[in-house]
């Protein structure tokens, strides 16, 4: 039997159209909660899909099929045509050469994500579970905890000669849990991602959400003020993801970045370097190249302050006059691919978290903020709920609650006055932990 890409290469290859494209992906994947470490959530799922575009009198068509027969091929084929002949003209539409690419096919990818048995994966799973509730008896409740992975395998060809095969596999354990004293409650919440489930640590993830937890206990609000923040790395990358839309290319060709992004300004506080690179294994994006076969890379955003440059892909590059940066993302193969961030992250810096501290002085540090999605991403105003702790002396003093900090987010990555040396990726984005110099507190 023919496989589904050389059956569409073949198809393709009869036709008279300008440029094409076949993306094939294929993915297996599984997921498992507990519960009183019994099996609570199941799901395995192998899933399999082939999309087409197509460039014919500069006018673009796509088309998928997850029925990889030879009929449901030619059926996407035509689709993908007919629906170019509809589409406007636009002499930007593009696919890109081929190139080699700077890492093998399978850097990303560890067969342990399929070779463990499913047994071992639940045990995951229960000894997460287990290691919660022994930790400390005012743990009451565990609201999600588990494990699952993902093992992905792409292959692109087009009409310029490109032809490219990747794998790329991630493990990941979490867990949210409730922690109660007297009448007072709070929750914590801790993952952890790898590249191969023999690298997770149920017992360090249960350990760490307990403490989450167990330590904002006896929190209380403050005045309002304006003072130094540390803002723990897993609030800092949520601030650099709302961020995120301004350094692509197209939110620039559209005008949905913020005007205070721009190459060649310098937006940000000298401390900050910011970068894009998909080749980095800790992060969840990383693939030996991008959606429609550019080569990964790393790219600078931001030296020193400065924006240097965009992301882009191809079509937004050449929108912009820039070479793609391998920026083509593609969520599924049923999606049309798109310009967006890849292992988007700050730069760490030397502090450890006493330093930090001591740095500090007095102040607040944030460690969890609610709402960051109301925050508007063009023009980088934020107001969100916030808890974190009292900072006096260089010392944590207290947890604190029921406040909300507001700002800017390009002013508070204008305003660093530390960094940490915790870089840490949550998903695809990373950050250590950052100083700012003054942010708005509302409290008492």
């Amino acid at each position: 039997m023919q496989r589904p890409l050389n059956v569409a290469e073949e198809i393709l290859r009869k036709k008279k159209i300008d440029q094409w494209e076949i993306f094939l992906q294929t993915s297996e994947s599984f997921r498992t909660e507990t519960k009183k470490l019994e099996v609570d959530f199941l799901q395995k799922a192998n899933l399999s899909g082939i999309a087409i575009r197509i460039i014919d009198d500069q006018k673009l068509g796509f088309s998928f099929t997850s029925n990889l027969s030879r009929q449901s091929v030619e059926k996407a084929v035509d689709m993908a045509e007919s629906i170019s002949t509809s589409s406007s003209k636009d002499p930007d539409h593009c696919f890109p050469w081929s190139e080699n690419l700077p890492v093998h096919g399978t850097t990303f990818f560890d067969p342990a994500i399929i070779e463990t048995k499913e047994q071992e994966k639940i045990q995951l799973a229960r000894v997460l579970e287990e290691a919660v509730f022994s930790y400390d008896e005012r743990i009451s409740a565990i609201r999600s905890s588990g494990y699952s992975d993902l093992a992905l395998n792409v292959e692109i060809r087009n009409s310029h000669g490109l032809k490219l095969a990747g794998k790329a596999g991630l493990s990941r354990m979490w867990v949210e849990l409730m922690v109660q004293e007297g009448d007072q409650q709070e929750l914590g919440y801790w993952s952890e991602q790898s590249r191969t489930p023999k690298n997770l640590d149920p017992t360090r993830i249960a350990r760490t959400a307990s403490q989450r937890a167990l330590s904002r206990l006896g929190g209380k609000t403050v005045p309002s003020t304006q003072c130094r923040v540390l803002i723990e790395n897993v609030v800092a990358a949520s601030l650099l993801e709302t961020l995120s839309n301004s350094f692509l290319a197209e939110s620039h060709f559209k005008s949905t970045a913020s005007p205070r992004v721009q190459v060649g300004l310098k937006s940000f506080s000298t401390l900050l370097n910011i970068f894009d690179n998909a080749l980095d294994p800790r992060g969840a994006y990383a693939f030996p190249f991008d959606g429609e076969g550019s080569p990964s890379q790393k790219t600078t955003l931001v030296k020193a302050g400065v924006v240097e440059r965009l992301v882009a892909d191809c079509y937004y590059g050449k929108k912009k006059g820039l070479a793609s940066t391998g920026n083509c993302r593609r969520s599924a193969f049923d999606i049309p691919p798109f310009n967006g961030i890849t292992n988007f992250f700050i730069g760490p810096g030397n502090l450890g978290k006493s330093e930090l501290l001591q740095e500090v002085g007095s102040g607040i540090m944030i460690t969890e903020v609610m709402g960051l999605h109301t925050a508007n991403p063009i023009s980088g105003d934020f107001s969100v709920g916030a808890s974190g702790f009292k900072i006096s002396g260089g010392q944590l003093s207290y947890p604190v609650r029921g406040i909300a900090v507001a700002g800017n987010l390009i002013d508070v990555f204008g305003q660093l006055v530390g960094i940490g040396n915790d870089l840490e990726f949550f998903g695809n984005v990373g950050a250590p932990s950052l100083i700012v110099e003054r942010l708005s507190i509302s409290g008492e």
